[in-house]
């Protein structure tokens, strides 16, 4: 019998954005009751007063930090070797930990469906904040202190980038020279997904679903939605949740590890801060 473990990783200093604690609080209420799934739950500092004002070591927003949560989420999964992995973010750099275990437990037969309106590959130089850097260091091209913890790094063919917008310009140069086949979309192509998945015989995938690949207009509590900001120096995602449903739903039986990330519940915020200005709750 497959051993399936949900993990709770409320990481928000690789993103610098205290609301994904909560975020990965609220995603493990929602998501769907099952007793035969454990949930096991990275033990993060949460977020207070004292604690918000990260400082960059080595260019990287909290890399000492966010380089524990990565090691506390590993082990987690050394101990409890399930088969497959559902992790709950946090930000983008929770796929990290469960990728690189899962991809020594089916090397050679799993590829990663990266979602997301952003490649995440990202460097120090370019980009202080880690959540940008997952997937380079993933292909151990991203933050040269962090991808050594990824003891399997994936090739570019195992990786399919899905509802990818137009990079920045330092993507764009960077982009190139990694060699990961990538093509900016505004619907998900089904049918290439079907091809890749074929023509590279894998019989197990890894999905990555960033909220943001999703279009803000039809999906509110995600990056480019957060209230009162009206300008993004980004590109904001396309897809119509629909076709996120579909996707997950066709590809059921090969997913062994699927990732949320990026859920920010700016109206569960408001709402919190409402409720803790009366004196009763105290």
């Amino acid at each position: 019998m497959n051993k399936t473990i949900r993990l709770t990783v409320p990481d928000w200093q690789a993103g610098n954005n205290p609301l994904y604690y909560l975020g990965s609080q609220l995603l493990t209420a929602l998501v769907p009751n099952n007793p035969n799934q454990k949930i096991f739950t990275v033990p993060i500092t949460a977020p207070n007063e004292d604690n918000t004002n990260l400082t960059r070591e080595n260019g990287v927003t909290a890399q000492s930090i966010v380089k524990k949560n990565l090691q506390e989420t590993m082990k987690i999964l050394n101990n409890e070797q399930p088969d497959k992995v559902i992790t709950l973010g946090g930000n983008c750099l929770v796929s990290q930990a469960p990728f690189d275990y899962l991809h020594n437990k089916y090397q050679g037969h799993v590829g990663i469906l990266w979602i997301d309106a952003h490649p995440d590959i990202s460097t120090p130089k370019i980009f202080p904040n880690e959540h940008a850097m997952v997937l380079g260091n993933l292909i151990h091209q991203g933050d040269k202190e962090l991808e050594k913890l990824v003891e399997h790094p994936f090739s570019p063919k195992e990786i399919m980038y899905v509802g990818l917008q137009k990079p920045t310009a330092d993507e764009n140069k960077i982009l190139p020279d990694l060699g990961i086949n990538y093509q900016t979309q505004n619907k998900i192509d089904f049918d290439k997904i079907q091809t890749w998945i074929n023509e590279n015989n894998f019989t197990k995938v890894l999905i990555h679903l960033d909220l943001d690949a999703l279009d803000p207009k039809l999906f509110h509590e995600q990056y480019f939605d957060q209230p009162g900001v009206t300008s993004y120096n980004v590109s904001h995602g396309t897809l119509n949740p629909n076709e996120i449903m579909k996707l997950l739903n066709d590809l059921s039986d090969k997913t062994v590890g699927l990732t949320i990330a990026e859920y920010l519940p700016w109206s569960a915020l408001q709402l919190k801060e409402i409720m803790q200005s009366s004196k009763i709750f105290d």
